[in-house]
């Protein structure tokens, strides 16, 4: 195994969807209503909700969609991203995910939102995009690269489905240092974790994907305090998360968050990388 990445034939799409189905009251109450990592300025102590809906803005702003754009969310999680986008820049979005309860869940937040003719959501896998070639303007994907053992296939995938010219932004988390086989089974196991590269690979996996590198940015010291918003919330929470899965469940994720979060604050990194697809191609 190269020391620059980290591949696990494991979990299919099917198993993701299923892992997401299962553990939803628990990424509910860690995460809340946007699933994915915050986003802090220097010396910035705000909540992890607003560091969250930070990153969100940023990711709009790189994106950078017109009214008039239909834009692909890839991994729509909760859909409260996509849903923000189309109220900020009044595009259309399509989410797609492989959990049916994020589906359901995120459909009746934009069913709430009143944006039900704007924002749509279908379960469907990344690795195989039911969507005819040059159907969208722009596409993003917040952590769902890592969940997947080819990024190369999902990111051609993308690219296949966007116009020429379309642009592509994406969060992911990169390997800054060399993972143990123990430390890699328990992200593989116990977060569905598929695949790891090092920061310095990402630029040429877009580039393979026959997509322009814009820039890839490495926002980890900026992301760091998530992990500590999320121990936060899991211990503000944990009898109400034994209620749900049983104590045996809480009690032996007492035992492995710890782990999860140390090795994820010194060995894994986290990304913004912006591409698009060639005008002539």
């Amino acid at each position: 195994m190269e020391e620059d990445q980290r591949v696990t034939p494991y979990p299919s799409g099917e198993s993701v969807g299923a892992f997401y189905d299962q553990m939803s009251a628990f990424f509910a109450s860690v995460f809340g209503e946007h699933l994915h990592f915050g986003l802090w300025d220097q010396d910035d102590d705000s909540p992890m909700e607003t560091a969250q809906v930070r990153l969100t803005d940023r990711l709009i702003d790189l994106l950078n969609p017109r009214s008039d754009e239909y834009v692909l969310d890839v991994g729509c999680g909760t859909g409260h991203p996509a849903i923000r986008l189309a109220r900020r820049t009044g595009a259309r979005v399509l989410g797609v995910s492989v959990s049916s309860s994020q589906v359901a869940g995120a459909t009746a937040a934009s069913n709430s939102a009143g944006l039900s003719t704007r924002v749509e959501f279908v379960q469907a896998d990344a690795m195989k995009l039911p969507y005819e070639a040059g159907t969208f303007d722009a596409a993003w994907s917040i952590e769902m690269l890592f969940h997947v053992p080819d990024r190369l296939r999902v990111l051609r995938e993308i690219r296949r489905t966007l116009k020429p010219g379309g642009r592509m932004v994406l969060t992911d988390f990169v390997m800054l240092e060399p993972l143990t086989d123990q430390e890699w089974e328990l992200l593989a196991q116990g977060f569905a974790f598929s695949s790891l590269i090092h920061p310095d690979g990402y630029a040429d996996v877009i580039t393979r994907a026959d997509l322009e590198v814009v820039q890839v940015h490495d926002v980890t010291a900026h992301t760091r305090a998530t992990t500590r918003g999320i121990a936060a919330r899991f211990e503000r929470d944990k009898e109400q998360l034994a209620a749900v899965y049983g104590t045996e469940f809480a009690a032996q994720m007492e035992l492995l968050l710890p782990l999860c979060l140390s090795l994820v604050t010194d060995k894994i990194g986290y990304v913004i990388a912006e591409a698009r697809r060639p005008h002539d191609a």
